[in-house]
């Protein structure tokens, strides 16, 4: 089955981007003010807290990017082993992962401390974001929304001037509306775990579930049209 081309809709794009709001704003209301995705705005509170001499808060921004090393270095060597044929589908089994991380987590079996939950949620997201890149033809981030704005924006503008290219204002639209998601999934993600903390993080599991599902279900469509036509020629 072709996963990576199944992943590529704008289905999955947006249910992946819907998480990564959703994880974001988890952690920063429920978690300490510490991001799980957003790098920049780590990096950006870790040098204010460390301006105004505040170190424990700083400290809390280190674990996150830390996970989000590990999880580029293990990007890298799963990539290795896809070039050397040695392990397929890297980008579902990624998000396979993030989804049973983030379901033992959620069920409250080991505890939901700070200390191992946000560094793996940043790993896991992190996993995520570097598997899954395209939608359709156009490269985009589900985690963070600063390139999928700025693309979005330098789409419509191509698109519009000196002249109308209506493919230009396509991917501007499919950008404009990925970053849209990511702040349905921030908004939605702070509301619920502002009313119900022990139970928000299920709400990630379910957006993920539905993109894995999503996956499968075009995977296997795609999979039975050719095999249809096969015996058709």
């Amino acid at each position: 089955m072709d996963l990576d081309g199944a992943s590529r809709n704008l289905t999955v794009a947006a249910l992946l981007t819907l998480s990564g709001g959703y994880l974001d704003a988890y952690t920063y209301v429920g978690h300490g003010h510490v991001f799980a995705n957003t790098m920049t705005g780590n990096v950006a509170l870790l040098g204010i807290n460390l301006s105004a001499g505040e170190w424990a808060a700083a400290l809390h921004h280190v674990p996150p990017l830390a996970g989000f090393t590990i999880a580029v270095f293990v990007a890298h060597l799963l990539g290795l082993a896809a070039q050397r044929g040695w392990m397929r589908h890297t980008a579902f089994a990624s998000l396979i992962v993030e989804i049973a991380f983030l379901g033992i987590a959620a069920s409250g079996l080991v505890g939901a401390s700070s200390a191992w939950l946000i560094p793996g949620i940043s790993f896991v997201a992190t996993l995520q974001t570097l598997s899954f890149t395209h939608l359709e033809e156009l490269s985009y981030t589900s985690v963070m929304t600063t390139g999928n704005l700025r693309r979005a924006a330098q789409k419509l503008f191509v698109g519009l001037i000196p002249r109308y290219d209506a493919g230009a204002l396509h991917d501007s639209a499919l950008l404009a509306t990925i970053s849209f998601c990511f702040l349905a999934g921030a908004v939605t993600g702070g509301f619920v775990t502002r009313i119900m903390p022990d139970v928000a993080l299920w709400g990630a599991v379910l957006l993920l579930a539905g993109a894995f599902g999503e996956i499968v279900r075009r995977a296997w469509r795609r999979a039975g049209a050719e095999a249809e036509a096969g015996e058709a020629g």
